[in-house]
């Protein structure tokens, strides 16, 4: 039991399990689970984007196209998160936002509505946030995954009468499955400790739709000085990112004994 009411380390009380116990019983940390969970799941498919335009890329056929097109792709990484993230919050905006003002503009204003301020669109609101979704760190991972492959096997392929398709599913993935894997758990461990779109753009709302385990730690930790709570969740949080960690390593090694 440690507070911001607690003057001096020894006021701090050892109650065991409790604030684990606390997290099943209030019910909030179960509901950003949930919410992280299904935030996951997307980001796992927003991969699908970087790694189709790291393959058109890479088959482009003129150098000085390919410098361009990886040049404009890479740019956005100077714009800070904050930012990107305040940038999304005008265009979700219920007045000036884009999305309600082009809805206006093609006579479906049935549609509009405040995407951040209903519980049926703030965590999609969240998800879709980003769109195309053009990871750019996530595109110079497979790219550099594929221009490290050896060209004489695609020399050799042509030879037996390869097409781009059978490339991509027997060369290219199974060449660069280290990096899609480096990815995933990147992927894995961002979502699992980022709350920054959520505080920002909803503060956890409206109601609890867009609450994420990352967002109650911050909450416990800066503004309600539950710090012996905030702890508990931080150590949840670091236990199931050491397992992901851990099974990822294990695949990785076990493919490799094999």
């Amino acid at each position: 039991d440690w507070n911001q009411m607690q003057t001096s380390m020894r006021d701090v009380k050892f109650i065991g399990f409790d604030n684990f116990v606390k997290m099943v019983r209030e019910g909030y940390f179960i509901l950003g689970v949930k919410n992280m969970v299904i935030m996951m799941m997307f980001n796992f498919l927003k991969l699908v984007v970087p790694l189709t335009i790291a393959e058109m890329i890479f088959s482009m056929s003129s150098p000085k196209r390919k410098y361009w097109f990886r040049f404009l792709l890479v740019l956005p990484m100077v714009v800070p998160s904050v930012v990107f993230t305040l940038m999304w919050k005008n265009i979700y905006d219920p007045t000036i936002g884009l999305i309600n003002n082009l809805l206006a503009a093609f006579g479906r204003e049935d549609l509009m509505r405040s995407w951040l301020g209903s519980e049926s669109t703030a965590l999609g609101s969240i998800i879709f946030m980003g769109f195309p979704w053009v990871n750019s760190f996530a595109f110079l991972v497979f790219y550099g995954g594929l221009i490290g492959i050896p060209g004489d096997l695609f020399e050799a392929a042509r030879v037996d009468g390869s097409n781009p398709f059978w490339n991509f599913t027997h060369i290219h993935l199974p060449l660069i499955s280290p990096q899609i894997k480096m990815i995933f758990i990147l992927t894995f461990i961002n979502s699992i400790q980022d709350y920054g779109g959520v505080l920002l753009l909803t503060g956890g709302g409206p109601g609890y739709a867009t609450y994420v385990p990352g967002y109650e730690l911050y909450l416990n930790a800066q503004r309600l000085g539950q710090y012996g709570y905030a702890c508990a969740l931080g150590v949840v949080m670091f236990v199931v990112i050491l397992a992901g960690t851990i099974l990822n390593l294990r695949i990785k090694t076990e493919e490799a004994l094999g």
